[in-house]
């Protein structure tokens, strides 16, 4: 593992898109003729048609959806044969997909058009339906200058029409991997009618042995980067609103202290040196300056609120008890925490300003670990009895209360940018996994890492565009 101290950019800077707009296809064999027709068209009288997957509701069925490799042009505009990275993009598309749990990719062997057919002619919708597809995507890329540029289409086979206009994406060749993830974001949009998550990046605790370090990969696994020596303690990686900056505890100069990580410079700062315990810290979705924290310098656990502008500190809960793991709501208005002031571990929420405190779970002698969804109808925890130990989420009245996972040894929930799945970590033995589920319970998927390597404590990232 190379370069675990060095501090430099883990983001290279913001990607840019160009848009294209499309009205229809035509069914043009000169496919120069028929590519400029598409991609320069502006008038697109269809909006997100009638094909859509209702997200709401439980027990649904994967929508069927035919994803054709992306053409591979030659400088020219011309089909090329020789490219690979057409095939690259929707690799990572199908992927994503699929392990959303909403979309069953057809196996590409029963498709009745070639990816150059679809793209020069346009979508036979009689032959897509043949297939069961419901859902065609087309698409064609090209390298220009050091960038990959991808244009994608989706079409709706039932309607025989369009699904939204046509769009290209522009990026580094290198983030090859990131246009996949885009275009994937904008198929989910389009038929969810909810925001994607794909590009979205997870920070983690990675180990060894008794070597543990931060570390920091994409959604799917992809992409792993180092970021902290391997012999440095470090815990509760937590990203800030933006997802450019990441908070995390490390024992790397001694006590424990809270570090900043800027990901785009690769400066690192200490953001918090209090006295006895600390905790990476929460941040408020409505003020980038607030923070809600646990420290311990005045006895045991509490939960302060510090403003980094004026670098107040406010304490805002006061008793014998241990409070901890402070979470927001989404509009900032509610923090949720862990309190054994009862007696047990159990779920409290307050207002922001420490008042109005109410206790939300009462079944259980453990209940932990809470955060509350980006959506702010939930909020997930680690729910322990019997000697085990499960992801759970309940509504913020302390109602509807549910298990999500049925294994022994579950904890540290964080919610995806959309609030419709949950990652996780997983101890079995000696190795703890990281996973995912969706709010059905249902779809579950371990999260790819490197076979030797553990993850940990788990925090997921806004959208990276």
């Amino acid at each position: 593992m190379s370069d675990h101290g060095m501090e430099k950019p883990i983001f290279t800077g913001k990607r840019t898109t160009s848009q294209r707009m499309a009205k229809s296809f035509v069914s043009i064999m000169n496919m120069q003729a028929w590519v400029v027709l598409v991609l320069l068209c502006i008038d697109c009288s269809q909006a997100y048609g009638a094909l859509r997957i209702d997200i709401t509701k439980g027990g649904l069925q994967p929508m069927p959806i035919a994803l054709s490799d992306f053409v591979d042009l030659s400088p020219n505009g011309t089909v090329s044969a020789q490219g690979s990275s057409g095939h690259q993009l929707n690799e990572v598309i199908t992927a994503d997909l699929e392990r959303s749990g909403l979309f069953k990719p057809l196996d590409p062997s029963t498709f009745l058009q070639t990816p150059s057919q679809l793209w020069q002619q346009g979508p036979n919708f009689r032959d897509w339906r043949l297939i069961g597809a419901e859902a065609v995507v087309s698409g064609a890329v090209h390298e220009r200058d050091g960038k990959l540029i991808a244009d994608f289409f989706l079409h709706d086979v039932y309607q025989g029409s369009l699904v939204g206009k046509g769009k290209r994406f522009t990026a580094p060749v290198r983030d090859w991997r990131h246009v996949a993830h885009r275009i994937a974001d904008e198929i989910y949009t389009r038929l969810t009618g909810e925001s994607g998550y794909f590009t979205s990046r997870i920070a983690f605790v990675a180990s060894k042995g008794d070597m543990k370090w931060l570390s920091l990969m994409d959604q799917d696994g992809a992409n792993r980067v180092d970021l902290t020596r391997e012999r440095t303690l470090v815990l509760t990686p937590r990203f800030a609103p933006t997802g450019e900056q990441l908070f995390y505890l490390s024992y790397e100069r001694g006590p424990p202290r809270i570090f900043r990580w800027d990901l785009y410079s690769g400066k690192r700062t200490i953001q918090g040196d209090y006295p006895g315990l600390n905790s990476a810290p929460a941040w408020s979705p409505s003020n980038g300056q607030l923070m809600a924290l646990t420290l311990s310098m005045d006895g045991n656990s509490e939960i302060y609120l510090r403003d980094l502008g004026s670098g107040n500190l406010r304490r805002l809960t006061e008793n014998s008890g241990i409070d901890t793991s402070p979470s927001f709501s989404p509009d900032g208005s509610q923090i949720v925490f862990n309190s054994d002031r009862s007696g047990s571990p159990q779920i409290y929420i307050m207002d922001a300003n420490g008042g109005n405190v109410r206790r939300i779970t009462f079944e259980g002698n453990y209940n932990a670990a809470p955060v509350w969804s980006p959506r702010g109808d939930l909020i997930a925890y680690v729910s322990g009895g019997g000697g085990r130990f499960r992801i759970s989420v309940i509504d913020p009245k302390g109602t509807n209360g549910r298990f999500l996972t049925d294994s022994w040894m579950d904890e540290s929930p964080t919610w995806s940018p959309n609030g419709r799945v949950i990652l996780f970590s997983r101890q079995a033995g000696s190795q703890t996994r990281l996973y995912t589920i969706d709010l059905t319970g249902h779809n579950e998927r371990l999260v790819n890492l490197d076979g030797s390597i553990n993850g940990s404590d788990p925090s997921w990232s806004p959208l990276v565009r």
